[in-house]
């Protein structure tokens, strides 16, 4: 890897410029040891080739989920280097043009009815919202907090571990949108007591024991983060599930364990 530094007008401003970040962002990063830029003689702080390729890693597993915390034990285990984070960042890209494909070919349908005079009926306008809506965690600080509260070191580390497999991550990615847009559809016509809605909250019932592995207490712990996480008005817009989702599922989720299906959260 070369030596060769950029230029001493690169400073921290020009950096958290070019890659459409904050200084505040850079400073958290340095204050957790993720990014250390030496220093000139004069104080500067100098990104040089080696700084820049880290601050791409740090930015592009953000965006990926994972919290700055795991982040760090990646790098600090050398398990986050460049090209390893370009194949996630590829997987992740192309799984987002496949739903934005499908975006755009409801929302060219729907334009396309439009033309014609006529009315977009009540599932057409639903399904554009679920297509275009958020289907990641969009990890902010305050988001991270929340995590730290209500996951193990070790659980958080397994779910990280999982995001790191492209083809894990892609399986998953793909069975959440599919719930988010299948849950969105019984909402609308059915009841939390339902035989659609209780079958709905089975199959996430099913997905989260499938993230869990089945352990009870990981179990516990996403409920606990996702209870609190959608009802602070800070962390909510950075979620896939709303409040109403929250509340119709649990609804549905009591019911299976007034049956016997699901075990009592402790």
């Amino acid at each position: 890897m070369s030596s060769k530094r950029t230029k001493p007008a690169d400073n921290t401003a020009a950096i958290a410029a070019q890659f459409g970040t904050s200084i505040k962002a850079l400073r958290l990063y340095e204050s957790m040891g993720l990014l250390v830029p030496p220093r000139t003689e004069a104080g500067w702080r100098s990104y040089g080739r080696a700084e820049i390729e880290r601050l791409n890693v740090i930015l592009s597993l953000k965006q990926l989920g994972l919290s700055l915390t795991r982040i760090g034990e990646l790098i600090k285990a050398g398990k986050a280097d460049l090209r390893s984070v370009l194949a996630l960042q590829e997987q992740s890209i192309q799984e987002q043009r496949r739903e934005s494909e499908k975006a755009l070919a409801l929302i060219k349908a729907a334009q396309n009815s439009l033309e014609e005079n006529s009315l977009l009926s009540i599932e057409q306008l639903a399904g554009i919202v679920r297509a275009t809506q958020r289907m990641m965690i969009s990890w902010t600080p305050e988001l991270e907090d929340i995590a730290k509260r209500s996951y193990t070191p070790q659980q958080m580390e397994a779910f990280s571990n999982q995001k790191c497999d492209p083809e894990k991550a892609a399986k998953a990615s793909r069975a959440w949108a599919e719930f988010y847009k299948d849950l969105d559809a019984v909402m609308a016509k059915s009841d939390p007591l339902s035989d659609e809605g209780l079958a709905v909250a089975r199959r996430m019932a099913a997905l989260i024991q499938e993230a869990t592995g089945g352990d009870r207490t990981f179990w516990n712990s996403a409920a606990k983060f996702w209870k609190e996480a959608v009802h602070d008005p800070r962390t909510a817009p950075n979620l896939p599930m709303t409040k109403a989702h929250y509340a119709f599922l649990a609804q549905s989720f009591q019911e299976l364990r007034r049956r016997g299906e699901l075990q009592p959260l402790s």
